[in-house]
């Protein structure tokens, strides 16, 4: 335990050092630097008109010194790096980082299309099903996208019982694909009221 909370305090101790050097290396650079990080916005503020700092750093890139500012462009979510030689106050690059498109959900199909696409008709399967359950009646139907397959289901009252059967059918094929009764709930009869006996 206590090896455990040693390792924790040097590994914090040296994230706070390695925090504090980036800090010190940010501000030694800018010491470097013969135009003023205000200079430098001025830069590139003027190349992104109405645009406005979200980031800034100093930094050695390829032995120069730059100024590198991310600016968000008015209108749109993309950003604009512009950066400036922080001795010369030229604009040495600018980049624009498109924002990521947001993916719109995907759209269900609508019974009509998944229609379209089956080989089998719908009366085709109404009669495979109701094959299956003899004088049996077709109380709800649809046609869905099942596991990668495209599959006819029919809820089917059954003559006699509460029970439905539940039959899907191969939209391509026309083969029945399950079966299953939905048992109805079975219906509680009312409590007989308690008659209490003259003493």
């Amino acid at each position: 335990m206590k090896l455990k909370l040693t390792l924790y305090s040097i590994l914090a101790a040296a994230f706070m050092v390695g925090c504090a050097s980036q800090s010190q290396s940010q501000a030694e650079l800018a010491k470097q630097a013969k135009i003023s990080k205000d200079a430098a916005i001025a830069t590139a503020l003027a190349r992104v008109p109405n645009g406005t700092i979200k980031e800034s750093e100093i930094e050695k890139e390829g032995g120069k010194l730059i100024w590198s500012f991310d600016v968000a462009t008015p209108g749109t979510k993309d950003i604009t790096e512009v950066n400036v030689d922080a001795m010369t106050g030229s604009i040495v690059a600018v980049s624009i980082e498109k924002a990521a498109p947001v993916a719109a959900p995907a759209k269900e199909p609508t019974q009509a299309e998944l229609t379209k696409q089956a080989k089998i008709t719908k009366q085709t399967a109404i009669a495979t099903a109701l094959k299956r359950v003899p004088n049996g009646t077709i109380k709800d139907s649809e046609i869905e996208n099942e596991g990668g397959k495209l599959i006819w289901s029919f809820d089917v009252a059954t003559p006699g019982t509460k029970d439905i059967t539940e039959v899907n059918v191969d939209a391509m094929t026309g083969a029945i694909i399950a079966v299953s009764i939905e048992k109805a709930a079975p219906t509680t009869a009312p409590a007989k009221p308690q008659t209490e006996k003259p003493d």
